[in-house]
């Protein structure tokens, strides 16, 4: 019983009782129109109204933010689709440049050679052994390619066609050691011809071999094919000279080329089907001869 009477529940009834008497007794001094139970009341509901009012203003904040974040998260997902738009537009405008750059090298390759005929080809495959090597194109013997026709890249020389089928055919690039091209070195007009080495970095696809030590070709020389062979046309590029390495003979020496071409990442090339003096070679005396 004692607990009883010391209890929280037990003074908080005093408190009530006493503030409604006291109410009633301000409201009768005053006069006042309010009955003394709803000034009690009031003076008892006053907190709870100021909690209300206080809740009712963070919540309504709240609603506020909630909605401002919800705009803030609709105007961030439409930046980023322009983003991605804008990027996707980047990319395909880099794609377009990179085929206007490829097409006003080949304009600039047929207009110094009016003789050259063209067709355009895709890579649909590469040698999975060696990316540089060879690789397969999307057309062949209906579009008039055969075995033998050049391949090139802007004024560059890629490698030749080795297999033909009705729709597609393979290259063999200058990378690959079954390749052989004859060339001569822009500046001395030093002749010999070019092998692939197969694997390789840095684009360094090919060598000539068999230089004498006192050879005039140097780093930096451009190198071109002749035309010796009937199946290259002349003048296109094979590359620039890197080094200069001697021989396991010591007795002579080899030059390093660099492609101007990264061959992994080539995705189309031009195949010159017909130019002046294709399949025809001459003789060290002079003379020509066909290869068909």
């Amino acid at each position: 019983m004692r607990r009883f009477y010391q209890s929280r529940a037990l003074k908080a009834f005093i408190v009530v009782i006493v503030a409604i008497i006291l109410g009633a007794v301000v409201a009768a001094l005053s006069h006042s129109n309010n009955t003394p139970l709803s000034s009690a009341t009031s003076t008892l509901l006053s907190p709870l109204q100021t909690v209300s009012s206080y809740l009712s203003y963070k919540f309504s904040n709240f609603y506020d933010n909630f909605k401002s974040s919800a705009t803030l998260a609709e105007e961030n997902a439409k930046l980023k689709q322009q983003v991605e738009d804008y990027q996707s537009e980047i990319i395909g405008y880099n794609e377009a440049k990179k085929k206007l750059d490829i097409y006003e090298d080949f304009l600039g390759v047929k207009e110094d050679n009016p003789d050259f005929v063209f067709e355009n080809a895709t890579i649909i495959s590469r040698d999975s052994a060696d990316l540089n090597a060879s690789f397969s194109l999307n057309k062949g013997s209906l579009s008039g390619i055969s075995v033998n026709d050049p391949v090139i890249y802007g004024k560059n020389l890629v490698g030749i066609v080795t297999s033909v089928s009705p729709g597609t055919c393979t290259v063999k690039t200058i990378a690959n050691p079954d390749v052989n091209v004859g060339i001569y070195e822009s500046y001395t007009g030093e002749v010999g011809y070019a092998t692939g080495i197969g694997d390789s970095s840095e684009s360094v696809y090919c060598k000539i071999p068999g230089l004498k030590k006192d050879t005039a070709i140097t780093p930096n020389g451009i190198i071109c094919t002749s035309g010796s062979g009937g199946i290259f046309p002349i003048n296109l590029i094979v590359g620039t000279v890197v080094s200069i390495e001697d021989s396991a003979d010591e007795i002579s020496c080899y030059a390093n080329i660099r492609s101007a071409v990264n061959f992994s990442e080539l995705t189309e090339v031009f195949v010159i089907k017909e130019f002046n003096g294709q399949g025809i070679v001459t003789n060290t005396d002079g003379s020509t001869s066909s290869l068909k």
